[in-house]
């Protein structure tokens, strides 16, 4: 049993199809699973290759696949793993606008959609849509893993 499951759908997006097979996944799901696997972690994904489709979409956002963690991955593991995760997503960047006036402009953290559960006696999820930095801050403020099933998180506009 893998320690990551790549669920079917996208976070932040109920329209897509969660029980279709081929399964609908979002095209960040193949950078998702090689940053978690570099983080030492075994990653599957819930279709086999030729069952998945991977959607994208033109803006400045992303939508993550949903992640499921084991029962046994711990939860610093687990907030390591996010963090590290989310902080890849979270860079600013600036840009030089024209060569004339040497203008320097702060590009703005991308806005993330994330979805996590985590299996046990209970299963829980965490659900954040907001921009990266401060989806990076909600889970380094996570103290405990727990909510009712339904809970969505609207982060502040950073």
């Amino acid at each position: 049993m893998a320690d990551v499951l790549i669920r079917r759908g996208v976070a932040g997006l109920p329209s897509v199809s969660r029980s279709e097979v081929p399964g609908n996944y979002p095209y960040e799901a193949i950078r998702v699973a090689k940053l978690i696997r570099a983080a030492g972690l075994t990653v599957e994904f819930e279709d086999d290759k030729p069952d998945r489709t991977y959607l994208t979409h033109d803006a400045a956002e992303f939508w993550l696949p949903i992640i499921e963690f084991a029962t046994d991955v711990g939860k610093d593991t687990l907030i390591a793993t996010l963090s590290g995760l989310i902080s890849s997503y979270a860079t600013t960047k600036t840009l030089r606008r024209g060569e004339s006036s040497g203008e320097e402009v702060t590009v703005p953290s991308p806005v993330l959609h994330v979805e996590v559960t985590r299996q046990g006696d209970l299963t829980t999820k965490l659900v954040l849509d907001g921009p990266a930095d401060s989806v990076l801050e909600a889970i380094t403020r996570i103290e405990s893993w727990g909510g009712s099933e339904d809970e969505r998180r609207q982060l502040p506009e950073g």
